[in-house]
């Protein structure tokens, strides 16, 4: 835990670096403080299909899932630390938005076979 799900428009596959956006994500996430760096994980979802009221359609959207116990104020912190690392990677991105997500800790399941 965290899971940092990055979803965005393909059209920004020709202008991003996909593998190094997740790695700093990743890196944006670690560096909060909040969490075991052995636990962050994080991955990318393109989507083909979408549409958006914006003159232009291209966007990422962070969505950081994490256990409920954080205070606002920490999770604020991790959003605004966020967009500020991720920005450079953008390229001319339209839109960058990130959303930190309480998780329900009573009913998450995990499972970790060895």
């Amino acid at each position: 835990m965290p899971h940092c799900i990055i979803e965005y428009t393909r059209n920004i596959e020709k202008d991003i670096d996909l593998d190094k956006l997740i790695d700093v994500a990743f890196e944006s996430v670690d560096q909060s403080g909040l969490f075991d760096r052995t636990a962050i994980k994080a991955r990318a979802i393109g989507y083909d299909h979408f549409k958006s009221g914006q003159d232009r359609n291209d966007y990422i959207h962070i969505s950081v899932k994490i256990l409920a116990g954080r205070t606002t104020e920490q999770k604020k912190q991790l959003s605004d630390h966020m967009i500020k690392v991720i920005h450079p990677h953008i390229g001319n991105t339209k839109s960058l938005t990130v959303e930190i997500i309480d998780m329900d800790a009573d009913s998450y399941g995990k499972l970790i076979q060895v």
